[in-house]
């Protein structure tokens, strides 16, 4: 019986966590660039968990922060890419979409600090 336990505990553990396979072309380093602010520099992307992965870029162009986004139409060779909204500073959050298609990602996205919203652009290529 404490067998049956662990074995359902660990598998439980294991598929609960699992990554989504058909994110992982997603995943690694990319030259970026936010368009009419500043680049070039490295994006990188990871997994994290289920079909979301993590960002990791200076969003405004000099700030650097992680942010967590949601990939859907994974089966397909153009993935969208959800940025649901999220708390990237002390005062900021952000909120967008983009696309992911072969080895080249775009993330439009608007950054609200109280009630100024601007709008940025990303375009990266995978290295």
């Amino acid at each position: 019986m404490r067998q049956l336990i662990f074995t359902l505990l660990t598998s439980l553990t294991l598929f609960s966590c699992q990554v989504d396979e058909e994110i992982i072309p997603l995943v690694g380093i990319y030259r970026a660039h936010v368009l009419g602010v500043a680049g070039p520099f490295d994006l990188i992307i990871s997994t994290h968990r289920s079909d979301n992965v993590l960002i990791e870029a200076p969003f405004d162009g000099s700030n650097w922060a992680i942010i967590e986004v949601d990939i859907d139409d994974k089966d397909l060779t153009v993935k969208d890419i959800d940025i649901l909204s999220q708390q990237i500073y002390t005062t900021a959050t952000i909120k967008g979409d983009g696309f992911f298609s072969g080895n080249s990602l775009e993330l439009e996205y608007c950054i609200k600090e109280g009630n100024d919203c601007l709008t940025y652009k990303i375009v990266a290529t995978k290295l």
